[in-house]
């Protein structure tokens, strides 16, 4: 029926629990989009352990099955990440375009985003991708780097007119500065998981140097109960370095609201909401340039780049952002302006409903 809004099936992994990709889907979910299409949510990928991952992935694969055999999907939107998500997304893909329905791929793969490495591992996985990107309607990435990377991993003609950039959106109604930057201590945040991509090992080898120059120096390291060689890394550093655990809501915002600065030393990324959550809350940055964080992290004025695994670097910038008040001042206010005008959540919506247009308009042709 002419006018009738667009049935949207969206797979992704259960949102507002942790991750980038949970919490962009959060953001998602609560916004205003659900009340502009008629937006299904398949929630898939859980981190509960192997059966609980096996059912829920089921269960979304059963009820995907069951709308595209009713006719009930005009668009299939799926958030693409690195491991086992990667695999069960090009099954939805193949499932989804066997039923004749447009596919938007949402690529959350970390990795460089430097035109070569798509953060894949081996062969199979290459060909795997690149035949999941040039079957999809559009490909949304979160940063022009990425853009380019899956251009040249196509191999087509006219492969980047597929890509869409559409960087990761933080909810900056619910995330902001303190009134009074009084709130501000010597605290060093780091929100992230403990995998090896994170950087956290090296942030907590950096550490001594930082605290040997910044007594009052706190490292809030916010991602879970810490595994056994990050818990033996931190344990000579005693109160100096604090694990919260899962942070989320207000518990959170507390944080980002009492820290000086958002460290983020990773090797691989997408475009890490960690990073967006910290510039929405007016906090300077050190992290480092992959994925798409070099499209929209100006050194200097964001904060500090150093290179992957660069520990003394890594002290070095902390130490500097510390000592220097002003210097943090001026970089979180330009942060908070940066996150109003580039990751908003209504221009995001407004683009993505867009973008769902665009590809159903294009359906017949793709």
């Amino acid at each position: 029926m002419a006018g009738a809004p667009l049935r949207v099936v969206m797979i992704g992994p259960v949102p507002r629990i942790y991750g980038g990709i949970s919490a962009v889907a959060g953001v998602i979910l609560d916004s205003e989009l659900p009340s502009r299409c008629r937006l299904t949510y398949l929630a898939e990928g859980t981190r509960r352990g192997v059966l609980a991952k096996l059912a829920s992935a089921l269960s979304a694969l059963l009820r995907l099955i069951g709308l595209l055999l009713r006719g009930q999907v005009d668009l299939l939107h799926l958030h693409v990440g690195d491991g086992s998500s990667f695999y069960r997304h090009a099954g939805y893909l193949a499932l989804g375009r066997l039923a004749g329905a447009p596919v938007l791929l949402h690529w959350h793969v970390p990795g460089a985003g430097d035109g070569q490495d798509a953060g894949l591992a081996g062969g199979l996985q290459r060909r795997l991708a690149r035949w999941v990107v040039n079957r999809s309607t559009r490909v949304l990435v979160l940063s022009p780097a990425w853009a380019a990377t899956l251009a040249a991993l196509a191999g087509q003609p006219g492969a980047e007119q597929r890509m869409v950039v559409l960087p990761n959106p933080v909810d900056c109604d619910h995330i902001w500065p303190p009134e009074d930057l009084a709130r501000r201590t010597d605290v060093v945040l780091f929100l992230g998981d403990f995998s090896q991509r994170k950087g956290v090992r090296d942030l907590l080898a950096a550490a001594p140097a930082v605290v040997q120059q910044r007594p009052a120096a706190r490292l809030v390291i916010a991602g879970g109960p810490p595994p056994a060689d990050v818990a033996a890394l931190a344990a000579p550093l005693g109160a100096a370095v604090h694990f919260p655990g899962f942070v989320r809501g207000a518990e959170k915002l507390r944080w980002l609201q009492e820290a000086s600065l958002l460290t983020l030393p990773s090797y691989a990324e997408g475009l890490p909401v960690a990073l967006l959550e910290a510039m929405a809350a007016g906090l300077p940055l050190v992290t480092t340039p992959v994925g798409g964080v070099g499209d929209f992290f100006t050194p200097g004025v964001n904060g500090l780049l150093v290179s992957p695994g660069d520990v003394p670097a890594l002290a070095d910038a902390i130490v500097r952002l510390l000592d220097d008040a002003p210097l943090r001042r001026a970089m979180g206010e330009h942060n908070r302006q940066q996150a109003l005008a580039q990751f908003a959540v209504p221009p995001y919506v407004q683009r993505l409903l867009a973008v769902y247009q665009e590809a159903v308009g294009r359906r017949a042709d793709t």
